[in-house]
């Protein structure tokens, strides 16, 4: 069974779920001795927690998650955004454990990002996230966001877009992707990476932005490379670097732990 989770508490999370729900032919049902919504082997489910706090959905054996949420954008800006979970720093302040990654979705997350991308909304921004907050999961799991002011979090036309596009990569049966990559350097919102799914099919699993590289105490989160290769349904072959979204130095170690663990590179 695969999961699509919201919370009540968010209206854009609770309006593209019941779109999901009113569009798609789901009924009332059951799994696991919960309460959700069902249509073949996709059951809609409302979160007892906040989303960034649900590791409970580890024991319901869903084979893969999507979370439909809202996104918190300082500027505002409508976007349609995709990314896996985890704390790459010491700290955890929106759910999960201090450096630690859920395990990733990549061929899934390719999908909800060229659905994205084949949207026709112009004035609305439309990219991966870095991997950032909880919950901590070992059920591989992506969050699909609807991002932007007030307005744009209630827009119901965004949100059937959402929905749609959550609903179709969870009825897909298949994933196409050219190689599985991990994401080092650049900022929150990585439009070269995000060019290079599109482009070149690369699905990303989990990507390390250049402000999560390194603690307020100047300690360095590049031991977390290693991590965020293993933490994916699929094992990551590559690492792509955003050659001028780093330090030298950073950059400099990051190439040399992906040569201690064989893991080639290549510059965007």
């Amino acid at each position: 069974m695969i999961g699509i989770v919201y919370s009540d508490e968010d209206t854009a999370s609770y309006n593209i779920a019941h779109y999901i729900v009113e569009t798609h032919g789901f009924k009332p049902g059951e799994w696991k001795g919960r309460k959700c919504f069902v249509s073949g082997d996709i059951a809609v489910l409302a979160s007892e927690e906040k989303l960034i706090n649900s590791e409970f959905l580890d024991s319901l054996g869903f084979s893969m998650i999507y979370f439909a949420s809202r996104h918190r954008s300082a500027a505002g800006i409508a976007s349609f955004t995709a990314h896996s979970t985890g704390n790459w720093t010491q700290e955890a302040k929106l759910g999960g454990r201090p450096k630690s990654l859920s395990v990733a979705a990549p061929a899934e997350m390719l999908n909800v990002i060229r659905m994205i991308f084949s949207s026709d909304e112009a004035t609305v921004e439309k990219t991966y996230e870095a991997t950032h907050h909880g919950p901590l999961l070992e059920t591989p799991s992506v969050f699909v966001e609807l991002g932007g002011s007030e307005e744009a979090l209630a827009n119901t036309a965004f949100a059937a877009r959402i929905g749609d596009t959550i609903h179709r990569a969870a009825s897909a049966e298949s994933c196409d992707y050219s190689c599985v990559v991990i994401g080092i350097g650049g900022g929150h919102y990585p439009s070269k990476f995000s060019k290079l799914a599109v482009e070149n099919g690369y699905a990303f699993s989990h990507i390390l932005p250049k402000y999560a590289t390194t603690n307020t105490d100047g300690s360095s989160n590049l031991d977390m490379i290693s991590a965020a290769i293993e933490r994916s349904s699929v094992k990551a072959e590559k690492a792509v670097i955003d050659w001028k979204g780093l330090p030298s130095p950073v950059r400099s170690e990051a190439i040399k732990i992906l040569s201690g663990i064989g893991i080639e590179y290549e510059k965007v």
